[in-house]
């Protein structure tokens, strides 16, 4: 479908973001959701582009560094993927890569199988020319996104949905990404306002501080995708949450 064109606005969804530091506590996380949700978001934190390392990363990944990998993903890159990521066979894998230099780490992580990976603009120097290149890097299968923090302008993504490099765009709802548990900032709304207006059948989430208080006005606001952290996994029973998630969107 052409993002540009219609007039409607593709399903709501509701993906857990997972955000760990080790595989165990991954695994743990997506037997929690299992059958409640259909995409689940890893969020991979570099230690450079932001303050935080999560999996499958164990210490900052610095330019013409070493590979910090953890020694499951290990396992999972030496296999060249033979290796399978838990569940699968029942999840689709998006991974929110939250780090300095995609162009080196991207050939590792694609072997995490994802059906979805997505780029934050304001790691790439030359954003369209350095976009056009990791998408030749990136099988046909799997879908590109692109995020943009809370001060960066959503109409430098435009030429990017138009020329079909990238097929959805996520708007991060906090002002300091890299971390769960953070207030709201109201900028999103005038960012989702703007793809919105421009693209009505685009797929647009918001990823940072999604709660069931806020989702429907997300949702009203264009969000077609909410990505929710801690206000799911902190609850009792996460893929009840899920249901309540659903349900207040519906």
């Amino acid at each position: 479908m052409d993002p540009g064109s219609g007039s409607g606005m593709t399903q709501m969804q509701i993906i857990p973001a997972i955000l760990e530091k080790n595989f165990v506590d991954v695994s743990t996380r997506l037997e929690q959701v299992v059958g409640s949700a259909k995409t689940v978001q890893i969020d991979v934190c570099d230690g450079v582009f932001v303050p935080s390392v999560s999996w499958p990363y164990t210490a900052p990944m610095t330019a013409g560094g070493p590979n910090h990998y953890d020694h499951d993903f290990k396992d999972i890159v030496g296999g060249e993927g033979e290796v399978n990521m838990p569940h699968w066979e029942d999840l689709d894998f998006e991974l929110d890569l939250m780090v300095a230099d995609p162009k080196r780490l991207l050939p590792h992580l694609l072997t995490i199988g994802p059906s979805r990976v997505i780029f934050h603009a304001e790691a790439l120097k030359d954003l369209e020319s350095d976009m056009y290149e990791l998408a030749k890097m990136i099988p046909p299968i799997v879908e590109i996104g692109i995020a943009i923090h809370l001060n960066t302008n959503p109409e430098i993504l435009f030429n990017l949905i138009d020329e079909k490099i990238i097929s959805s765009v996520q708007c991060m709802g906090i002002a300091s990404i890299g971390s769960q548990g953070q207030p709201q900032d109201e900028r999103v709304y005038a960012n989702l306002h703007t793809l919105r207006s421009k693209y009505p059948d685009l797929p647009l989430s918001v990823d940072g501080a999604v709660t069931l208080e806020n989702a429907l006005k997300l949702k009203e606001a264009g969000a077609s995708r909410l990505v929710v952290g801690s206000a799911l996994f902190s609850a009792e029973n996460p893929a009840s949450q899920i249901a309540a998630f659903k349900k207040v969107v519906q």
